[in-house]
């Protein structure tokens, strides 16, 4: 009798989704940076990025089981998930984009694979949750790293891009922990499509009272478009991986996204990387792989 067991059907499956997430948030940075290069204002590459990735969560959810929509306008709901939302959509994905406009897409990759860092320090002040002495040298380790890749002209002089992407690990850290505290209450899709809905209506609500400037062309447009569908994809190829395996190997793999995206940078935007910055790369990956399936 022929045919493959559950255990490797399983494995299929989790090779499968985490692929799409790596190649998803590796490739959505590049996307942003395209678009800014050519001239998108942030405002508008953050706007269009999480209507879109707002559309593809709820649209999976939709698809899938129409009740766990239902649950994001819940009147004890809306609270813990609009402050995920507004925190690590909303104000990352506008921190993000201006970052994008002074840093490059793989140092936002990077910074991405560095936030189950930010999370297990959050996780240990707001949920009890005690580390080992490695993983306080993990997290040192990652934040060595991110100062190496982060040099313009020497590994210790920062630009503004670095600034606002540090901004965002305890933004992602703390929204991350409370994440974790409504794991009990709420199905991972419906905290996904929460964090998207409630971060896009968060910056939909400022463009009402913002001079955002010019709308993005055709071609800008397509760009951030891509990109916003990569984000969704991804949460949702995340999710589902999370449900066939261990959250820490899961993580471990995708660490390794900043690699998508120095590849494609280097290859349409000409990315030029000295010694310490491509040390620094590799640091924060290894690090923050070992750190997750440590955790």
């Amino acid at each position: 009798m022929s045919g493959s067991t559950p255990g490797a059907s399983a494995t299929r499956g989790l090779a499968f989704n985490a692929t799409v997430t790596v190649l998803a948030f590796g490739l959505s940075p590049f996307f942003k940076k395209l678009a800014i290069e050519q001239g998108s204002d942030p405002w508008m590459v953050a706007l269009g990025t999480v209507v879109v990735a707002a559309a593809v969560t709820l649209g999976v959810a939709l698809a899938q089981r129409r009740e766990l929509v239902a649950c994001l306008f819940g009147a004890r709901n809306v609270a813990p998930l609009a402050l995920v939302g507004v925190l690590a959509t909303g104000l990352v994905t506008l921190l993000v984009s201006y970052a994008l406009s002074d840093t490059t897409a793989t140092n936002r990759s990077l910074f991405q694979a560095a936030y189950p860092a930010a999370t297990l320090v959050f996780a240990h002040a707001m949920l009890g949750e005690r580390l080992r002495g490695l993983q306080y040298a993990g997290v040192l380790v990652i934040m060595g790293g991110l100062v190496l890749a982060n040099g313009v002209e020497g590994p210790l002089r920062f630009g503004t891009g670095f600034w606002l992407l540090a901004l965002t690990l305890p933004l992602i850290g703390f929204s991350d922990t409370l994440a974790k505290r409504l794991t009990g209450r709420f199905a991972p899709l419906v905290l996904a499509s929460g964090r998207n809905f409630y971060g896009a209506l968060f910056i939909v609500s400022t463009a009402l009272v913002l001079d955002l400037g010019p709308w993005p062309d055709a071609a800008q447009a397509g760009w951030i478009a891509l990109a916003g569908a990569l984000q969704g994809a991804g949460i949702w190829s995340l999710y589902r991986a999370l449900q066939t395996s261990k959250a820490s190997l899961v993580s471990s793999v995708i660490a390794a996204a900043p690699l998508v995206t120095v590849v494609v940078e280097q290859a349409f935007l000409g990315l030029v990387l000295q010694a310490w910055q491509w040390a620094g790369i590799f640091i924060v990956i290894a690090s923050a792989a070992w750190l997750t399936r440590s955790e």
